[in-house]
């Protein structure tokens, strides 16, 4: 998401700032919301669990994101556990305030749309992945969709905005990680992404063939 300096100097006012350290769960599942979180900087995921423990990542999070919208609207209790990523600095609305600036503002009522339309984007291709991709294509979509295409090293090869772990990865494809790990492999080993000082980048050409799909 960019981040609109407009409408964050609107909403400001009315926030209460929370700092949360790296991999710390600030929102449980069926916790009740009594106001909408911004992400001011830092990086969150939102995910759930199966019985068996496992977890699977809805979404990822940065700066310039609403979440809790959607229950702070339905006034039902959150479906998701939340968790700092990285050290994160969130800014809270109270629900009070938020209604408010949604029937007042016009930045602010774009904002929160577009937020919410690109989340419900996201879950509407994650469906059509985990139906109809296989589990290494999802992977490589992963990857490209965090491309950063203003930087080319060595004239071919694109670094992540958002550096993922394994783990990570497997757990927003919903695949298990030593599918993951051996998924990798295969995409090193075929030229379509590499791992220079544990950091992965993507193939231009394999860039191009995505958004050629």
């Amino acid at each position: 998401m960019i981040k609109n300096d407009e409408m964050e100097s609107i909403m400001k006012v009315f926030c209460k700032t929370v700092t949360v350290p790296a991999k710390k769960q600030f929102l449980e599942l069926g916790d009740m919301l009594d106001g909408v979180y911004y992400i001011a900087s830092g990086r969150t995921k939102h995910y759930i669990l199966e019985e068996g423990g496992a977890e699977k990542i809805l979404y990822s999070l940065s700066a310039g994101w609403f979440f809790g919208e959607t229950p702070v609207f339905l006034g039902e209790p959150t479906g998701l556990i939340s968790e700092a990523m990285e050290p994160s600095i969130l800014w809270k609305i109270p629900y009070s305030a938020f209604n408010r600036l949604v029937d007042d503002s016009k930045p602010f009522r774009a904002a929160v749309i577009n937020c919410m339309s690109r989340k419900m984007l996201i879950l509407r291709h994650e469906i059509e992945h985990l139906v109809f991709t296989p589990c290494k294509q999802r992977i490589l979509r992963l990857l490209c969709s965090t491309a950063d295409t203003n930087s080319c090293e060595d004239d071919g090869w694109y670094n992540l905005l958002t550096h993922y772990t394994q783990y990570e990865i497997s757990t927003i494809v919903g695949s298990a990680r030593v599918t993951t790990s051996k998924l990798i492999n295969e995409l090193c080993n075929e030229g379509f992404i590499r791992i220079l000082n544990r950091q992965m980048q993507i193939s231009k050409r394999a860039y191009k063939e995505f958004l050629n799909q």
